[in-house]
């Protein structure tokens, strides 16, 4: 699991509509507005500029996605 900002390609997508499963072989899991907890993750959660994200999968591909800010 990595603790990442979300890369511009998901901000303002549903975790549904964003590919980020098919496309980055990960998992958002959490997400956490500024201000606020962290809350599960579905797939009409919709990520926002300046939101953090919890993503899980492999150790590769998390580090990957981490690196795409």
């Amino acid at each position: 699991m990595v603790k990442t900002s979300p890369p511009e390609d998901i901000i303002g997508l549903t975790l549904g509509n964003s590919g980020v499963r098919t496309r980055h072989g990960v998992t958002v899991v959490a997400v956490k507005r500024p201000g606020e907890g962290f809350t599960y993750a579905t797939a009409d959660t919709v990520v926002e500029e300046g939101d953090t994200i919890i993503v899980a999968g492999h150790t590769r591909q998390t580090e990957r996605f981490s690196e795409l800010q």
